[in-house]
């Protein structure tokens, strides 16, 4: 069963739709990012910075750029968690700086009406020539959501419910050419119309990460990337999620669907130093506070979480947002991601302690190595001299 269909009208300007046989994607540095540390040399989220890291992944080839919507800090009101520019803004500027990765914007369904998300996510769209994905959130940080004024954060089930309704509307306006009503059990519209329609049809890339089975359910209706928790580094483990996650896209709906997730690289000689300045930064110099506050919302709302897992996820919270690891150097992160590809996975988003300084060593050490184990095909920009 392929993850994507070769025909997708999408490809021809959205490289999330291309060949490689392991994507690649950076995540979440449009604000301080995934990393729980308070040692002072990390990545400090200027929009230069965040612009430099952008461009240096562009040049490379690599098929996303993914930020994460932050509305409030963690801990306390002046914590650096809620350092973080808006996605929407950030990826059109991002877009006009690019020529070839894709895009996208993370939305929490909740706040964030359809029609706004919609026409936003068209300017995006047109802006960046057909690049645009939407990474949709349905809502698990309680605090985020009681700043809006309603009643907090939905049950569960409830979440993926509106969900459903929500980007069931998004899509509609994407494509509808004329103008409808809606009425939902959550979500009401009369005569509701968006204009300028995306370029991609018939929606722009869609990703969710759903775990729980109302989850996967979404996911597999609705998107076209699944984005599964990195709970566990052993390769039985992530296959076992991967295999699952295709086999209901295919046993429900007949379609493929993608599946990717999330890594921390640290580039050292060997994955020993490597680990070792894990424990540095994560462990001495770990920002308890943040991570146990995260954690807290995490295991309150979440339920694919193993209880004996909880600790250890701690650490790697701290770490890198409970990513898979790749430590060392290039030929020992090329190692792990050539197993990570083996079990089934379409694409990783990285992170880094220093975006800046890892983007241009994951791209001097380890692509040519990826390159040459035939994950990926050589990229060159079209305006390379």
């Amino acid at each position: 069963m392929a993850a994507t269909l070769s025909d997708d009208p999408r490809s021809a300007t959205n490289p999330l739709f291309n060949d490689n046989k392991l994507k690649l994607g950076v995540f979440a540095f449009n604000g301080n990012g995934p990393v729980m540390t308070k040692i002072p040399e990390q990545y400090e989220p200027t929009w230069r910075n965040s612009l430099d890291v952008a461009e240096q992944a562009d040049r490379a080839g690599y098929e996303a750029i993914v930020p994460y919507a932050r509305w409030r800090s963690f801990v306390r009101p002046n914590h650096r968690s809620g350092n973080v520019f808006d996605s929407y803004t950030w990826a059109g500027a991002i877009a006009a700086r690019t020529d070839y990765t894709a895009i996208m914007s993370t939305a929490h369904a909740p706040v964030v009406h359809p029609l706004i998300c919609a026409k936003s996510g068209a300017t995006v769209d047109h802006i960046s020539g057909g690049r645009f994905g939407l990474n949709i959130v349905c809502g698990w940080f309680g605090p985020e959501f009681e700043m809006f004024g309603g009643e907090g954060i939905l049950n569960h089930e409830d979440r993926y419910a509106y969900a459903d309704e929500w980007i069931t509307c998004i899509k509609r306006l994407w494509r509808d050419e004329g103008s409808f009503d809606f009425t939902g059990r959550f979500i009401k519209m009369k005569g509701a119309m968006s204009q300028p329609k995306p370029i991609q049809q018939p929606f722009p890339a869609l990703m969710n990460a759903g775990g729980s089975s109302s989850g996967q359910h979404f996911v597999v209706k609705h998107c076209d990337m699944a984005f599964i928790p990195a709970v566990s580094n052993d390769d039985a483990f992530i296959k076992s999620q991967v295999d699952a996650y295709r086999k209901l896209a295919w046993d429900e709906y007949h379609r493929p669907i993608q599946v990717w997730s999330l890594a921390y690289a640290v580039h050292r000689k060997s994955a020993a130093e490597a680990s070792r300045f894990v424990e540095y930064y994560a462990v001495e110099h770990g920002d308890d506070e943040y991570a146990e506050d995260f954690m807290r919302e995490i295991t309150r709302n979440a339920q694919v979480i193993p209880p004996d897992l909880q600790k250890q996820m701690l650490r790697n919270f701290k770490a890198g947002y409970s990513a898979i690891s790749l430590l060392g150097n290039g030929e020992e992160i090329t190692d792990r991601l050539i197993r990570l590809s083996r079990c089934g996975l379409d694409g990783v988003v990285l992170v880094w302690l220093d975006f800046q300084e890892g983007v241009r060593q994951f791209n001097g050490q380890v692509l040519p190595l990826l390159e040459q184990a035939g994950l990926r095909a050589p990229y060159r920009p079209a305006n390379a001299a």
